[in-house]
């Protein structure tokens, strides 16, 4: 019997397009097979499969932000190793403002 995998979702200010383009700093170490949308992600003793729900636009007043909710499902992965990836992939994502 497999393991059940660990779940994470996030609402982001993304597009697919901006996705894709940050995704490749994200797996320096590991086999990465690439979806229009998402990825499964392997090292020899853990793999994690990226959703990307369908694109979105968030309202507020007249502004117009993207937005699409990213599921991350781990498996084989400590709650050491999801929460470094997550800190990873937060930091990866993260946009500058001021």
């Amino acid at each position: 019997m497999s393991p059940v995998p660990e779940r994470v979702s996030k609402d982001m200010g993304i597009t697919h397009a901006d996705f894709h383009r940050i995704r490749p700093g994200l797996f320096p170490d590991a086999q990465v097979e690439v979806f229009a949308d998402g990825l499964r992600a392997r090292w020899p003793d853990r793999h994690l499969v990226i959703t990307l729900a369908p694109e979105t636009r968030r309202r507020i007043a007249l502004l117009s932000l993207p937005s699409t909710v990213v599921t991350i499902e781990f498996f084989g992965f400590t709650a050491e190793q999801r929460s470094a990836f997550l800190t990873h992939f937060d930091r990866r994502f993260q946009r500058g403002g001021g």
